[in-house]
């Protein structure tokens, strides 16, 4: 889940390539979902460096509003799973909001076996519209299952938004 709104399924072939689903379902009303579709490439470099590419489009079930977009994620592992910073960009053309670029930077530690802290900086929209936020949170990264309770707090004097508790649960599973 990329936050707690919607659902998110992906299939990686085993040349990197794949294709992901993602809906709204937790929104009541059917018209007011939001689907999107995307196709990525991930890859490994040398030295730890790991990433993806994305391209995507999405929208509303009543067509009241679409986006489209790409993304460039890169994951670096310093010692292992013991010390991994990492960052998104992702610029994107909302039919409403117009063209914006997004970014997440973060910082992540495993020491224990399955169990680590994050945090990080990000304007990546959790409700559609970007904001600046400041978050951290706990892993449990499991053989097949990752859990990432976030909480995120403002950092513009002002916003109206409140700080957020999210849970991102991942789910692998090999065909």
């Amino acid at each position: 889940m990329r936050n707690s709104k919607y659902a998110y399924a992906a299939y990686e072939n085993t040349r990197h390539w794949g294709v992901a689903l993602e809906n709204s379902i937790f929104v009541e009303e059917v018209e007011l979902q939001y689907a999107r579709a995307a196709a990525f490439y991930t890859f490994y470099l040398n030295f730890g460096l790991e990433g993806a590419y994305t391209l995507y489009y999405g929208r509303r079930y009543n067509g009241d509003f679409y986006d489209v977009g790409a993304m460039l994620m890169l994951n670096y592992n310093i010692v292992g799973r013991l010390l991994q910073i990492g960052g998104t960009f992702q610029p994107f053309y909302d039919s409403d909001l117009k063209s914006k670029n997004a970014y997440n930077a973060w910082v992540q530690t495993i020491p224990l076996d399955e169990v680590g802290l994050f945090l990080g900086i990000k304007n990546q929209a959790e409700y559609r519209d970007l904001e600046r936020r400041a978050y951290m949170g706990v892993v449990f990264d499991l053989p097949h299952i990752v859990l990432k309770p976030e909480v995120s707090t403002p950092l513009e004097k002002g916003c109206k938004s409140t700080t957020r508790i999210t849970v991102n649960f991942i789910y692998r599973n090999s065909l």
